[in-house]
């Protein structure tokens, strides 16, 4: 039985250019059991920028072609730790015991190279397995996800330009790498001349993606160059809700070196190379891997591969991430710095789930649950009646979903702001059935259920047969 790794969970919120609001978690936890240390703390927003330009100036220079400037990072890294963490924080992190870090921010601070924050001893991305959930004010995150249950499907786009060889030679590895995979029945190449239509028809087919091309990464055009134009946030946006995400998207992205060393002199290093990481969240997909700078196309095919092969294994989406960086510093030197382009966006604990197993089915059992659940939708409680389609749905019926209608006005009710906690735990439950209906899945966490529209919209879909596979 695979065991839940622990993870320290830190949550930083912008206030203001002289404040930040930051709240450390209870390992294990995800929102819920706050460590009662919310503390709003000075920051620095001037400094801090320009600490962040001078670390994307290192990593472009690295990038670049020149060597030993390992120790320049470190100081660098030093300086910003001091600067940006306060004391009781930089408490917090020496004494977490787990190796996983998930850091909530605000998209003003998500351009902060916090992967590369050194206490002294060791670079915070290095001594932590670290994902970044970003939230955006004004926005709420979906609360519906993709099922992400074996065998997956696998969407993989290369070269769309027709100007990348080693875009696609990357790609075919990757392609040869997943068809091997036992978690994996279907893998889709998509290799030169595709258009932003071609992708936004595939996206919602395929469970992972990876783009292998040019990346657009100006602040006003960020997305994937493809053969017609850019696919960017403002695109992904409008598909929120339309278009099933894949549950991981990997973008191994090359921008240019006049790219990367714009961003390392820019006005404000913060928000850089986040908007579509933060739109692919947004639309439903549960992680996101990409780059803060030009890749090297031999680095990303190494990194690619490494990545995959651990994730395959067994192994959780941080320690992927670790293993593909140690190949790098193997193959290439620590003093190289390439090791430190891949950022991971989502909780780093998650890891695909081997196929399921019919042998440990207790077909008794369920065949006695269905046959309750078939005698509770009489009884004359409202709350018995949708209890009893949740489980049948969570049986792989789908021909009760009509029964639920006469009583959806009492769901959506436990969806209320003002429902209690027994009501919210009841919907989660009930989510999660509609949400597996669908082929997705949903978030369990009260605190993160969705609005009573959403589940009503979804619950309509489904009743008319749609599900949520396409456009809808």
């Amino acid at each position: 039985m695979v065991t839940v790794e622990p993870k320290f969970t830190l949550q930083v919120l912008w206030q203001s250019d002289e404040a930040i609001r930051v709240t450390p978690f209870k390992e294990g936890s995800v929102l819920e059991s706050t460590v009662k240390t919310s503390r709003v703390c000075p920051f620095h927003s001037q400094l801090v920028a320009e600490r962040s330009r001078h670390i994307l100036s290192i990593l472009a220079r690295a990038n670049a072609g020149v060597d030993g400037l390992l120790d320049e990072l470190i100081a660098a890294g030093q300086a910003i730790y001091v600067d940006l963490l306060p004391a009781f924080l930089k408490d917090k992190l020496e004494d977490a015991q787990g190796h996983n870090l998930l850091l909530h921010l605000d998209r003003p601070l998500a351009g902060i190279p916090w992967e590369l924050l050194h206490d002294g001893d060791e670079f915070l991305g290095r001594r932590f397995r670290i994902g970044r959930v970003v939230s955006v004010e004004g926005e709420q995150a979906v609360a519906m996800r993709r099922d992400m249950r074996p065998p997956l499907s696998l969407l993989v786009v290369a070269d769309p330009r027709g100007n990348l060889p080693a875009a696609l030679a990357e790609a075919e590895e990757v392609v040869q790498l997943m068809e091997g995979a036992e978690v994996v029945d279907k893998v889709t190449l998509l290799a030169g001349d595709v258009s932003i239509r071609h992708l936004r028809d595939a996206l919602g087919e395929h469970d992972l993606f990876h783009y292998a091309g040019h990346a657009e990464m100006g602040s006003e055009t960020q997305g994937l160059a493809l053969s017609d134009g850019v696919f960017g946030a403002a695109l992904l946006e409008q598909l929120a809700g339309r278009v099933d995400m894949p549950g991981l998207v990997f973008l191994n992205g090359c921008g240019s070196a006049h790219d990367t060393v714009r961003l390392s002199e820019g006005s404000a290093p913060f928000d850089v190379a986040t908007g579509l990481a933060s739109s692919l969240l947004m639309g439903g997909a549960r992680h996101v891997v990409g780059s803060i700078w030009e890749v090297r196309d031999d680095v990303a095919r190494q990194f690619a591969t490494r990545f995959y092969g651990a994730l395959t294994s067994g192994e959780t989406v941080g320690t992927a991430m670790e293993r593909g960086r140690a190949s790098l510093m193997e193959s290439h030197g620590e003093d190289r710095l390439f090791w430190a382009a891949h950022l991971l966006y989502g909780d780093p604990t998650w890891r695909l789930s081997p196929p399921p197993q019919d042998s440990t089915e207790d077909f008794t059992v369920l065949d006695g649950l269905e046959a309750k659940s078939q005698q509770d939708l009489a009884s004359p409680d409202s709350t018995t009646r949708v209890m009893a389609v949740t489980m049948l749905l969570r049986l792989g019926d789908r021909s009760v979903l009509p029964a639920l209608e006469k009583d959806l006005e009492t769901l959506l009710g436990w969806f209320s702001p003002d429902a209690s906690r027994q009501q919210q735990r009841m919907a989660s439950h009930v989510l999660q059935a509609l949400a597996s209906a669908a082929g997705l899945q949903s978030t369990s966490a009260p605190d993160v259920l969705p609005d009573a529209e959403t589940v009503r919209t979804l619950y309509q879909r489904l009743l008319a047969g749609d599900g949520l596979d396409g456009e809808g």
